[in-house]
């Protein structure tokens, strides 16, 4: 099997988001397509599998096996059988009221397999018992795998995975691609997360702004990068190492029809030259490699996410044998089990564990949304367990929230003006005060005026969740709670929100929990790190300390997971 794409184009209103791709998937070969949100990823995974819109116009070609896959209308014995996804957000797109048997039943009797239900399970590393599960009764990983299986039920030769690791935990990502990686079937995975898939990927197809910048082998990637946007992408992964520094890609990526002329990355690369606007490069050969780069092999410098400077301030967050349980028919679960945390003025503390750890359920109590079970709870003071209406709505007005969507946080009908000014309306701030300290607030996100008028619509995902950020700050709050504020987004965008970060805690002298699955992220930006799992806090202390020498298995076991390999 091979498959083969020449000059391959996708176009929108006349627009290219995917412009002339050339680049080839052997069997069993796994080829990682990454980039920024944007870039032409999806749009190239949608023009495989026929998904694309109406509107979309397709030109050039996609053959597989001899199969003519651009343009075509007939897909009966194609998609599902020859070429099959798995989609971006799998793990939530099972049916919630059939059993995982059921579901697998329908997927083989669709396409035609030959294997046994319980067979396909076991081949993505599940029990044939779990047959009978319904997808609430298993964890985000162990459905990402059912969705596996669902895409193999056909036995395609070409399997395209959509972002696969999305919203999973740093151990779960990488047991899910280690899963993918070994099935030994030809594999295009689309992914934005370029430092995690280079220990399970054969070759890396670097994509910015709907054009290749990079074809290379992975195994040579880190030491040999050829082209700046490649380089920026590992820096701005981040590691649980503090000798390595957590670098940002200023700006953003163009928008589709941006019209420039020239290298499309030259308004964000620190080596562009005028040639570099002027002239656009080419795909060519490199060493082994292929690289679009009129400067090809220089190392640019890009800037680093800020560390702590000042020693933080007195207590905002004090919190002591917090435990709480959720009651249910079958079962109790005991979610959080005699924890304690302290965050000081200034200060970032980051708050890791995996999926069900406890991590939003602490979130949730110190915003006063969920009561614990026992323990005390002082914000700037003040003790949530024994307010009531209005006196914990005035501690909860001293809080920020920071939403995990960027995506679903915001009503798509409001304008950022409306959006940011809706808590001061709340608060009861006069209408005439309301705008310019709504201005005020979107600034100190790290977005100008100019971005009052929009709707969520006309933003990026990083506009949108700095938009959020804004929102938080609106009430002057003494506690930001940022939970998984940065788990969907790039991860170039990634570090310019934890600079913003920063810059709030020193300047403002905010309290920030961030809450996280990503140790890499809370070791490069935060001050104090409190691990978390199954409801108990197992380790805590200084983010550099922790990560040099950690005493418990589980804070070893995530520093493996966030490590480059």
């Amino acid at each position: 099997m091979t498959l083969t794409l020449r000059e391959l184009t996708v176009r929108y209103g006349g627009h290219a988001a995917l412009d002339r791709v050339d680049l080839e998937v052997a069997d069993g070969e796994v080829v990682a397509l990454v980039g920024e949100s944007g870039c032409g990823k999806t749009s190239l995974a949608r023009a495989l599998l026929g998904l694309l819109p109406a509107t979309a116009e397709v030109s050039g070609s996609a053959v597989l096996d001899g199969e003519e896959l651009a343009g075509r209308t007939g897909w009966g014995g194609v998609r599902g059988r020859r070429i099959a996804i798995l989609p971006q957000g799998a793990m939530s797109g099972l049916s919630p009221v059939h059993r995982i048997g059921a579901q697998v039943e329908e997927m083989l009797a669709l396409h035609g397999g030959s294997a046994a239900p319980g067979d396909l399970l076991e081949r993505v590393g599940l029990k044939a018992a779990m047959l009978g599960s319904f997808p609430h009764e298993l964890s985000g990983g162990q459905r990402q795998r059912v969705a596996i299986a669902l895409a193999l039920a056909g036995e395609p030769r070409l399997l395209v995975a959509d972002e696969p690791t999305t919203g999973l935990d740093a151990l779960t990502q990488r047991q899910v691609l280690a899963l993918l990686a070994s099935l030994d079937i030809g594999m295009l995975v689309v992914s934005h997360d370029l430092s995690g898939l280079l220990p399970y990927a054969d070759r890396v197809a670097v994509m910015y702004a709907g054009r290749l910048a990079e074809v290379r082998q992975a195994r040579e990637l880190r030491g040999e990068s050829a082209h700046p946007y490649t380089l920026g992408l590992l820096t701005a992964t981040p590691v649980a190492d503090r000798a390595v520094e957590w670098g940002s890609i200023p700006g953003a990526a163009p928008a589709l029809g941006h019209g420039l002329s020239g290298c499309a990355f030259a308004p964000r690369c620190p080596l562009a030259l005028d040639r570099c606007r002027e002239e656009e490069p080419s795909l060519a050969a490199h060493g082994e490699a292929l690289v679009a780069c009129h400067r090809p092999a220089e190392r640019p410098a890009y800037p680093v996410v800020p560390r702590a400077v000042e020693s933080p301030g007195t207590p905002v967050v004090s919190a002591s044998g917090v435990r709480h349980v959720y009651p249910g028919r079958a079962r109790t679960v005991e979610a959080l089990r005699g924890v304690g945390l302290e965050i000081r003025s200034g200060e970032i503390v980051g708050l890791v564990g995996e999926s069900g750890s406890g991590k939003s359920t602490l979130a949730r109590i110190l915003l006063g949304l969920v009561r614990p079970t026992a323990g005390r709870v002082e914000v700037s003071g003040q003790d949530l367990a024994v307010r009531r209406g209005r006196a914990l709505r005035q501690v909860q007005r001293r809080t920020g929230f920071v939403h995990q969507d960027p995506y679903d946080a915001l009503h798509p009908g409001m304008r950022v003006a409306s959006l940011v000014s809706e808590p001061l309306a709340l608060a009861g701030v006069p209408r005439r005060d309301r705008p310019a300290r709504a201005r005020e607030a979107l600034e100190a996100a790290g977005l100008s005026g100019d971005f009052m008028p929009r709707f969520p619509g006309q933003l990026s995902g990083g506009q949108r969740q700095r938009v959020s950020i804004a929102r938080a700050l609106a009430g002057d709050p003494v506690l930001l709670v940022a939970d998984e504020a940065t788990s969907m987004l790039d991860v170039s965008t990634r570090a310019g929100i934890a600079t913003t970060l920063r810059s709030l805690a020193v300047s403002r002298g905010l309290a920030v929990l961030f809450v996280t699955h990503d140790l890499g992220e809370a070791v490069q930006s935060c001050d104090r790190i409190v691990v978390l799992r199954s409801g108990e806090v197992v380790e805590q202390g200084p983010a550099a300390s922790l990560a040099a020498s950690p005493s418990h298995e589980y804070t070893e076991q995530l520093l493996g997971a966030s490590l480059l390999l």
